[in-house]
């Protein structure tokens, strides 16, 4: 039985319309005269078959005026090929970078004659408490002398540690002139990273002029300590510009017989 031409120039174009569909690797069709018998499809797409089966029902209704039921398609899935890949050469891995040693930092010890005889020095810091009171002494050292400085007030620990730079500024201010005036603004502990340290704000009055100064010094032990040295922190860089007092020496002479006797008689 021979087989109508046009049937299958038909089926073909059919088929050809089919494979332009994405997701439709190929596809064949079994006709019986003017229709279509079963449609059989091969696709590697993970798309469910009932969504490519619609795709295939709507070319047949669009282009070729031609109706099927659902149930004579059948879409057989395989698995996709891999594309193949060109091979690209390892990189070589990159140079190593030349580890270059820091220089070696230079430590200078500085003596006390060397760091100038206008920087005012820590002595020693004393603390006092009597039930709710407490007094501060401080003792600093400038051009050989001993300077004391003492504050009393409430004990509590906020105010303690004010006493202290009270003190401290007590002491620095038998230093300088008369007319040079420092008060204690401020004072707190803050944290730098894991370090505390102690935060000293000043008020400078000098030649008609309010100034701000401010120290600081890290808390290692004695946080009493730790505050005079901020308070001097803040002083030391102005301190040599201040007018200060000159050094009193006493000279203490043995007496004469003769004026000795002197007294006596008169």
């Amino acid at each position: 039985m021979s087989s109508n031409p046009q049937s299958s120039d038909w089926s073909a174009n059919v088929e050809e319309a089919l494979r332009a569909l994405r997701d439709v690797d190929d596809v064949r069709i079994q006709a019986e005269g003017d229709g279509i018998r079963e449609v059989h499809v091969v696709s590697s797409s993970t798309r469910p078959a009932k969504q490519i089966v619609r795709d295939i029902q709507s070319v047949l209704q669009a282009r070729f005026s031609r109706s099927i039921d659902h149930r004579i398609v059948s879409v057989a899935f395989t698995q996709p090929r891999p594309r193949p890949e060109s091979v690209m050469p390892p990189s070589p891995p990159p140079a190593p970078t030349p580890q270059v040693a820091p220089p070696p930092i230079a430590l200078h010890q500085v003596s006390e004659a060397d760091a100038g005889e206008d920087r005012v020095r820590f002595g020693s810091v004393n603390l006092y408490i009597a039930g709710p009171r407490a007094q501060a002494q401080v003792e600093l050292r400038w051009r050989g002398e001993t300077h004391m400085g003492s504050a009393s007030g409430w004990s509590s620990r906020d105010a303690a540690f004010r006493l202290v730079a009270v003190a401290t500024l007590a002491a620095v201010q038998e230093i300088v002139q008369d007319d040079v005036g420092i008060g204690l603004e401020n004072l707190e502990f803050v944290r730098l990273g894991r370090q505390e340290i102690v935060v000293v704000g000043l008020t400078l009055l000098s030649h008609r002029q309010e100034k701000l100064l401010v120290g600081g010094c890290p808390v290692e032990q004695d946080a009493q300590q730790a505050v005079a040295l901020a308070t001097l922190a803040g002083l030391n860089r102005v301190i040599g510009g201040l007018r200060t007092r000159e050094a009193t020496e006493y000279v203490l002479k043995p007496s004469s017989a003769r004026e000795v006797s002197g007294a006596k008689r008169d």
